[in-house]
């Protein structure tokens, strides 16, 4: 029951962000078991929430960070589990880079249903990218000197 609930606020938030961080054409499909892009048309009101350029930015920086990957950092940062985040995963993210992630993070939390708890949701965020910029130091380390 309680995952039932999870997965209905995730896709809640999958659905409800597609209107604020896609183009007007795309925004979030999501369903108990598809998370994935698909064209949907925003309201002008929607649009007018992030401007265009930042929507588009937005919109690639969660491309880069992986289909799979994309409700488990969700639900990390802004539900609260503990879940494992795969390696797989924060290799994405790492690449995605911070600046991404600290972008989304802030698109999300700019809605009203999120943004009561702002100062939680950017300290999971900032644990979240440390403990994968960790393991994928561990897993990849730059050249030594």
């Amino acid at each position: 029951m309680a995952s039932f609930c999870k997965v209905s606020i995730m896709a809640f938030f999958l659905l409800a962000s597609g209107a604020f961080l896609s183009s007007p054409a795309l925004a979030f499909q999501a369903n108990e078991q598809d998370f994935s892009l698909a064209s949907e048309p925003s309201s002008s009101s929607d649009q007018d929430i992030i401007p265009p350029a930042l929507r588009h930015y937005l919109f690639q920086c969660l491309e880069n960070l992986g289909e799979e990957c994309r409700p488990l950092f969700f639900a990390r940062i802004f539900i609260g589990e503990k879940n494992e985040i795969p390696t797989s995963c924060c290799l994405y993210l790492v690449q995605m880079g911070d600046k991404c992630h600290t972008a989304i993070t802030n698109a999300v939390i700019s809605r009203p249903e999120f943004s009561g708890n702002a100062t939680l949701f950017r300290t999971r965020s900032e644990e979240t990218w440390t403990t994968c910029s960790r393991l994928v130091e561990i897993i990849s380390p730059g050249p030594s000197a």
